[in-house]
């Protein structure tokens, strides 16, 4: 199998790692900027990217800048690649209804990576709504917060995408995980309030948000919101549900779901310290058991253009 990988910064990178440890061989790289392969000599590259070269490839890791995955994509599609693209999906809605409509003409299997989704605290909560292990659900907490010079420390942070309205920058979008989980968790129920507080906060020499609060009021009541800033000075990631029958409660940093409910705290389930890149190769083997079976994956293109276009309105 012929793989394309677009982007070869940080997570392009990580997935040319993963994808050898998988044991796929066949896999070129596409960047225009030379210094992205210092360290990498025995890459692939190619040169352009046209339908024509692009034609040699069956699927296409897409890891590029926020605002070049539409671009890419449709490159990709018209090729008759099947498509895996790295969140968000874009950053804005233009081209995305052509993205899909070609997709679904040339029956490609698309992906957009979220990788939280296959973190196996998050999993087990997700088997538990699912359940009804807490009855009517009220309330779906989501945070996440990081300094933002501290996410790469090797690298000027005023020089990263995310510092960029440009590229699609911005916590919001730099983000979208949390907000993915709220509605994967949610069942993708309809949204019919939406309310965005967000602004730039801080010092740091960035032209985007740095902070935001997002409140969403869903059809089946739900009330569902995201906490995410570029400022907290130590990794905070966490999830709270309520629920009829008590709590669910989850901590990054400890890796246990707890139960919560009047005077009782259960240990429902708990796992040993998560290797990050453990999700990444999670998700590329789902991808690839969902090609290899021709059928849709849980978070296509279609499903991820629901998530960016409510996470855009509310933005505006």
């Amino acid at each position: 199998m012929d793989i394309l990988i677009i982007g070869f910064g940080s997570i392009g990178k990580r997935h040319y790692r993963n994808l050898l440890d998988l044991g796929y061989k066949n896999v070129s790289v596409y960047d225009p900027a030379d210094s992205s392969f210092v360290g990498f000599p025995k890459v692939v590259r190619i040169k352009s990217l046209s339908i024509r070269e692009v034609n040699n490839f069956k699927v296409a890791f897409i890891c590029s800048p926020n605002n070049l995955h539409i671009k890419n994509a449709l490159i990709c599609a018209q090729s008759g690649c099947h498509i895996f693209i790295e969140k968000p999906l874009s950053h804005t809605l233009s081209g995305l209804n052509n993205l899909i409509k070609l997709c679904a003409k040339k029956n490609l299997i698309t992906m957009v990576g979220c990788n939280m989704r296959f973190h196996p605290c998050l999993s087990f909560i997700k088997d538990c709504l699912n359940k009804k292990l807490l009855g009517r659900i009220y309330s779906i907490q989501h945070e996440f917060g990081y300094y933002l010079p501290d996410w790469r420390p090797n690298q000027d942070y005023r020089k990263n995408y995310a510092a960029k309205k440009s590229t699609g920058g911005g916590i919001i979008l730099n983000d979208i995980h949390e907000f993915d989980l709220l509605f994967w968790l949610n069942n993708f129920e309809k949204i019919k309030e939406t309310k965005f507080v967000f602004d730039k906060v801080s010092d740091l020499k960035i032209e985007t948000e740095d902070i935001c609060l997002a409140a969403f009021k869903f059809k089946n009541k739900v009330l569902g919101l995201v906490k995410c800033d570029y400022l907290q000075q130590g990794y905070s990631r966490n999830c709270k549900i309520i629920g009829g029958k008590g709590n669910l409660e989850w901590d990054y940093s400890e890796n246990i779901v707890w139960f919560k409910s009047k005077n009782i705290a259960k240990r429902l389930f708990s796992t040993k310290k998560v290797d990050p890149n453990q999700m990444y190769l999670d998700e590329a083997k789902y991808f690839f058991n969902c090609l290899a079976e021709n059928i849709n994956t849980f978070n296509n293109v279609s499903i991820a253009s629901n998530v960016l276009e409510n996470i855009l309105i509310g933005k505006k």
